[in-house]
């Protein structure tokens, strides 16, 4: 039987899921458009999205400390390439204040609801 708290916990993964994509997405194509030159090796890393879920309550996602200097770095240097760089502060709280939370507020309507349903009941397997 699939209650109601399950969908819940399953529309609040999904959604949180996706906005931490969407911020690893962002980071991976400004570093790669916009910082060149360099091993490659940061484009790779957000490439890959290290995050994971624990108990489906907690997320931990490894973000470098250094992106946010290097936010700080290219305050006054090239103002041409600093408005192209959403590398943390612009992307991380952007996409989690202005999208990811306020669709947990008021993103589980019925149809999302039914759809979330029919996405358990398929995954089920059947006895």
């Amino acid at each position: 039987m699939i209650t109601e708290e399950m969908i819940r916990k399953e529309f609040i993964s999904q959604t949180v899921t996706e906005g931490i994509k969407k911020i690893y997405d962002t980071q991976e194509n400004v570093v790669r458009e916009n910082l060149t030159g360099g091993t490659g090796r940061l484009a790779d890393y957000l490439f890959k999205a290290p995050f994971y879920n624990l108990k489906g309550k907690t997320y931990f996602v490894r973000l470098f400390s250094y992106l946010r200097f290097m936010d700080i770095r290219y305050r006054r240097q090239n103002m041409h390439l600093r408005r192209k760089l959403a590398l943390y502060n612009r992307v991380v709280w952007g996409v989690l204040y202005h999208e990811t939370l306020p669709d947990l507020h008021y993103g589980l309507t019925e149809d999302i609801r039914r759809q979330v349903h029919d996405q358990l009941m398929s995954a089920k397997p059947e006895k």
